[in-house]
């Protein structure tokens, strides 16, 4: 995914490690003031992590590794530090279980605010939420007129669909609607040539128990999570 944030994704400057590049850093840097930057590292030893932080911004960041290895690294570069170790899942379309649910319709974009809001980021997040519903495939649930169950995506590009931002209303849970969801953005996306991926952290157990389900499986832990750079 560092590699798909590197070369198909806009405003990202690209830093490498080595000759064949033994890591590989994606920064972007923030829109406005207010937003936060985001780093998206990969390496294959410590040695080339330790280098590619020189590059770090410096400020609020939010961060995503490929391997925990480079947790100590960034930290010691950090004022503040909140890593949170998730599992990286995807979903190969041979594996996919389809769920077909007259109920799921696209999300529109004026639902950007309750969306943000019930994500809760340590960052102002309407905007981009809003520009995830404008650019990626959505799926959600209605009642009376409002979403109850949602799911959008992070990132799309020729190969994968990273989906993201699953939520319920709690009134809503347990009555398969998350796996409605899930299971409709994935099947966009299998029918885009996409192969569907998303992160679960490894306290969430609900998620955890709900992926394999639909087909996903586990490929490996990695991190997200945010910090404070000096």
């Amino acid at each position: 995914m560092t590699w798909d944030r590197v070369f198909q994704q806009a405003n990202y400057e690209v830093f490498a490690d080595g000759e064949p590049p033994r890591g590989v850093l994606a920064l972007q840097r923030p829109r406005r003031s207010s937003a936060p930057g985001f780093i998206a590292l990969h390496a294959t030893d410590v040695g080339a992590a330790g280098r590619l932080t020189s590059v770090l911004p410096q400020g609020f960041t939010i961060i995503h590794l490929t391997e925990e290895f480079s947790l100590p690294l960034l930290e010691a570069r950090a004022t503040e530090f909140h890593p949170k170790p998730a599992w990286l899942f995807r979903l190969d379309p041979a594996d996919a279980v389809e769920l077909p649910d007259e109920r799921v319709r696209p999300l529109d974009p004026k639902w950007a605010g309750q969306v943000a809001a019930l994500w809760e980021p340590e960052w102002p997040a309407e905007e981009y939420v809003r520009r995830r519903i404008e650019t990626g495939p959505t799926a959600a649930v209605y009642d009376g007129g409002r979403p109850v169950a949602w799911a959008l995506t992070h990132m799309v590009t020729d190969r994968v669909g990273i989906i993201g931002m699953v939520h319920v209303l709690e009134a809503y849970r347990r009555k398969g609607l998350a796996r409605a969801v899930v299971s409709a953005i994935s099947q966009d996306l299998i029918r885009a040539g996409k192969t569907p991926a998303l992160h679960a952290y490894v306290d969430n157990v609900a998620s955890l128990s709900l992926f394999p389900t639909l087909g996903f499986r586990k490929v490996r832990r990695q991190v997200w999570g945010d910090a404070v750079f000096r």
